[in-house]
């Protein structure tokens, strides 16, 4: 069994200064205890001597530096994840964000790994809306990408997801939208579904986010966050979003002690939805 690496503050302060230094990619202003663990986990997975020999690694390896990427974000894991946000969606919130709008923008904020996306198009599929949205998607790395436009996703999670997807009260079957592979039971979701998404690759800051957004889901993503980091990327998507747009956070987040909190309307606070103030 591979022991564990732990990492210490100065080491992890030091692979933070040689990403930014190298790459430009601020990790300053991530939660350190969340960082600290998935550094330690890049570490032991990939069977690395130390801290330093990782430094080393991302400096010379630019396909290293794009698979680290991969590693340190924080994946959805499923899809229709909070099945009662998705019904929520389905019944109210997409029918009034597509009212009165040619082509409205909906934006995947958080650095998804495919789910929330594929969750997003199947959605609107199903309501025969999905041609007439204009589909924005956040990555963080190459690897990543790929990974979404291959449809790969883990064959572990089918009974989550499926059963995410029935709760959803989603009207077809989720057989529907996957391939299983005979040969080797991988899983591959249908890309068709995906094919005219806008990708856009960010770096920590969100500094090219996209405009006149009328709905953006950022779930799960700021409780990885620093309350600096935090007030930045809000304030980032609340000028992406048109006035009235949506926001949508994770259920264990909230606006509260953010910057962004006297610009948005809570709407659903069970299933943090808020909206931009208008004004």
């Amino acid at each position: 069994m591979i022991s564990r690496y732990e990492i210490g503050i100065v080491e992890t302060r030091n692979v933070i200064k040689a990403l930014l230094d190298t790459y430009d990619y601020d990790f300053r202003d991530y939660a350190l205890t969340s960082l600290k663990r998935r550094l330690e986990d890049v570490i032991t997975n990939n069977g690395l001597k130390d801290s330093e020999v990782l430094i080393n690694r991302l400096q010379d390896n630019k396909v290293f530096f794009e698979q680290f990427l991969k590693d340190i974000t924080p994946e959805t894991t499923e899809m229709f994840r909070d099945p009662s946000l998705w019904r929520h969606l389905r019944e109210d919130l997409i029918l009034d964000v597509v009212k009165n709008t040619s082509k409205p923008k909906v934006w995947v904020a958080a650095f998804d790994s495919g789910e929330e996306l594929f969750s997003l198009c199947i959605l609107l599929k199903e309501m025969c809306l999905l041609d007439q949205f204009q589909i924005y998607a956040s990555i963080f790395s190459d690897e990543t990408l790929k990974k979404i436009q291959q449809g790969r996703i883990d064959v572990k999670q089918l009974e989550i997801n499926e059963a995410n997807y029935d709760r959803s009260n989603c009207i077809s079957k989720y057989s529907e939208y996957h391939h299983i592979a005979p040969a080797t039971g991988s899983l591959t979701l249908d890309t068709k579904l995906i094919k005219d998404v806008t990708f856009i690759k960010q770096n920590t800051l969100y500094n090219n986010a996209p405009g006149g957004i009328r709905l953006a889901l950022f779930r799960n993503q700021i409780i990885y966050y620093n309350q600096i980091l935090q007030d930045k990327t809000l304030n980032s998507i609340h000028n992406s979003l048109v006035a009235g747009g949506y926001l949508i956070l994770g259920t264990k987040e909230t606006l509260e002690n953010t910057n962004a909190n006297n610009k948005f309307t809570v709407i659903n606070e069970t299933e943090k939805i808020y909206k931009k103030k208008t004004g």
